[in-house]
Parts: structure tokens; sequence; C-alpha cells
């Protein structure tokens, strides 16, 4: 009678693995997407630009072409008089020409930062920088918003990065345990085969290629079922696919591959080697 390829015990590890290859691949998932809902609120951080009634459209065209090649701007928007008038006329439901006998808007021009100048500390020296334009009279944005929302974005990232550094240290411990479990029961043959005159190096080998196959699979299988699910997702919300970014996503897909391969590798080769050490009559103590 064959043996049967895939027992029971190996079968139990490869399950458990895959189960928390899994759960860390998911929190990886939701690391990277609050790192893009992060950047995507940062670059909806703005600065309006008012320029002075008296500058001509030419001039701000060219102010804003100015602006536009500065390393701190994503992109900018020019609002016209006109424009910022009719914006009014739609929000307000009434003509505040007809109220004032003027238009009382300015042309503005208005910038997105790049996510890494979306602070008040930048944004106060980017304020300063623009104030020295010909033209430019001010320079509107929301300090006590922008710094509320900043601090809220570094305590959430925080959290997610101590959770993930967490959950990493308990998938080790937990794949630890299921593969020196599964050594345990040929502790006995380890150390026949060293009395023989086998070496650590030729002992080691078989469980080595093993538990790296193991660990491959089970990142495969774990990667296949968060690959569904995120499909699965793409399909019931697109808008929340949009916050997953396909290059973030694969790193995580390549790590949970890799974390798998290099923990059930090197868990074999400590259990094996702690194995090897002891004596035979300690085999029977623990």
């Amino acid at each position: 009678m064959k043996k049967p390829i895939l027992n029971i015990q190996t079968l139990s590890v490869y399950i458990s693995t895959t189960l928390v290859l899994l759960l860390l691949g998911v929190m990886g998932i939701l690391f990277v997407s609050g790192q893009s809902i992060s950047r995507k609120i940062k670059e909806n951080f703005t600065m309006t630009v008012v320029i002075d009634s008296k500058v001509d459209e030419p001039a701000i065209l060219k102010l804003k072409s100015i602006i536009d090649k500065k390393d701190y701007v994503l992109n900018s928007t020019y609002i016209s008089k006109e424009d910022a008038l009719n914006e009014a006329k739609e929000s307000l439901g009434a003509d505040p020409m007809e109220l004032l006998g003027i238009n009382p808007y300015e042309a503005e021009i208005e910038i997105s930062l790049k996510k890494e100048f979306s602070n008040v500390e930048k944004m106060v020296g980017i304020e300063k920088e623009l104030l020295k334009n010909k033209g430019v009279t001010e320079v509107i944005y929301h300090k006590g918003h922008i710094d509320a929302v900043n601090r809220n974005i570094h305590k959430v990232g925080l959290l997610l990065l101590t959770l993930l550094v967490l959950l990493t240290v308990i998938s080790w411990s937990l794949i630890s345990n299921l593969v020196r479990l599964s050594i345990y029961s040929k502790r006995f043959l380890l150390h026949t085969m060293k009395l023989v005159g086998a070496t650590w190096a030729f002992i080691r080998r078989p469980f080595l290629l093993k538990n790296m196959w193991i660990g491959l699979v089970a990142g495969i299988i774990a990667n296949t079922l968060l690959g569904a699910a995120l499909y699965l997702l793409q399909q019931h919300s697109p808008e929340v696919a949009l916050l997953l970014p396909v290059r973030e996503l694969a790193i995580v897909g390549a790590a949970v591959i890799a974390f798998g391969i290099i923990i059930c590798t090197l868990c074999a080769f400590l259990s094996v080697n702690r194995f090897l050490r002891m004596r035979n009559n300690d085999l029977y103590f623990i």
C-alpha cells in the first residue's frame, strides 16, 4: 500500500499557514489602502491665490504658468472673475451684481499641492513665496482644518502600522509552532540519521525543501483568495477598488509569498537544529 502523498498533519500545516498568511495579507491591504486614502486626502488640499482686479488676464495666465513649474504644485486651475460670479449665482440662487452693481469677485488661481507639501509648516512657506508675485493680494487656505486632518491621518497610519507589526509577530509565532510540531514527530528519525553518520546539512535538506514548498504554496493560495475577494469588491464597489493601487497590491502579494517561504524555511532550520543538538534520552521528555 502506497504512503499518502499528503497526510493529515501536512495538510493541517498547509491550511493553517495559508490562513495565517491570508490574515497577514488582509492587514497589508488595509495598510496600503490607508496610505492611498491619506495620499488622496492630502492631494485635495488646496491654496487659493487671489489676484488683484487691476491685473489683466494674460498676466494672470503667465503667473499660472510660473506657478505650475513649482515643485510643490500637483495642478492648478485659473478661475476668472466671470467664472467666480457664475459659481456664486449657482450656489446663492441670485446675481450679486444686481445687488451691488459690480462684480465683487476677484480672479483666482486654485492650487492643488503634492502630498509631501500638504502640511501647515510647508504651506506657510509657500504662502510667503506666492505673495512675492506681483498682483497677488492674498493666499487662502484653512490652516486649522489641514492641521487637524494631518494629525488624524498620522494617528490612523500609526495604528495600522502597529497592528501590521503586531500581526507579523503573531504570524511568525503561529507558523513557527506549526512547523516545529510537524518536525517534532520525526525527532527520533533525525537522531537515528545522525547516529549512522549523516551530516546535519544532509538531514536538514528535505525538511527545508518541504517547508519552503509549504510556504510557497500557502502564499500562492492566500494571494489567490485575496485576489478573488478584491475582484468581487471591484464588481460591487468600483469606487472602493480605486483606493487600492495595483503596484502596492502587487508588493503586498509578493511580501505574503516571501514571508511564507522565509518563515517556514527558517523555522524548519531552527527546529531541526534544536532536535539534532539534543541527546537521545532528552528526546523522550519534550
